[in-house]
């Protein structure tokens, strides 16, 4: 299990939207811990949603920076004095401006999609070649059925013209067994084939799982 020291700490000054929109990111993510949302609005978007999560919720920022620590400080108060205020007092604390830190989201999303389109062409093409082979395979099934069924009436006719000749039909008789015998053996290696198809078939369905989740 993860330990919340590995996480880095944010501390969120300014309760807008966008403050709203990377707090519910950085609530999910496994590699950060909001500690705290500061805004004069108690009723902000992003101090409504922290009050939610049981995040800490101040009013002023002077209140977050003395009684907690955080590795990285997103600055969304849209306030000069209040930027200067935490760039003065940050300590050990990064200051992050919210449009660089939007910007980044927007990259980062934009590579998720583009990741996703190539993940989904690929999947889509293994499976495109499964299905084909599949059917390449079922035919072939539906040969080996085929033959296995002619050879197993062959097997029978022969039998019954062997015991028709008598004593010398023996050797039909033998030759009728064995044809009886290749006839089993393609019949249970149709049954292998068979069960082969399921499992690819199987695997097919499981890569159209991924793809709807991709989209």
């Amino acid at each position: 299990m993860e330990k919340n020291e590995s996480k880095k700490k944010i501390g969120i000054v300014g309760g807008g939207d966008r403050s709203k929109e990377l707090l519910e990111i950085f609530h999910k993510s496994k590699g950060a811990e909001p500690v705290y949302v500061v805004d004069p609005d108690a009723n902000a978007p992003a101090m409504t949603l922290a009050m939610k999560l049981g995040i800490k919720t101040l009013t002023k920022p002077e209140m977050a920076i003395k009684n907690f620590s955080a590795d990285l400080i997103l600055d969304a108060s849209e306030s000069t004095e209040t930027s200067a205020f935490l760039h003065e007092n940050r300590g050990a604390a990064k200051i992050i401006d919210i449009d660089a830190a939007m910007m980044f989201l927007e990259i980062m999303e934009e590579n998720r999609s583009k990741a996703n389109d190539q993940v989904f062409t690929d999947l889509s093409s293994v499976r495109q070649e499964i299905d084909r082979n599949t059917r390449d395979v079922s035919k072939t099934l539906h040969g080996i059925e085929k033959i296995s069924n002619e050879l197993e009436v062959l097997a029978i006719n022969a039998g019954i013209q062997a015991s028709r000749a008598g004593e010398f039909g023996k050797g039909f008789a033998v030759v009728a067994g064995e044809v009886k015998s290749t006839a089993r053996v393609a019949r249970d290696l149709a049954g292998d084939i068979d069960r082969v198809i399921s499992e690819i078939s199987s695997m097919s369905n499981k890569i159209e799982q991924s793809l709807k989740k991709v989209l």
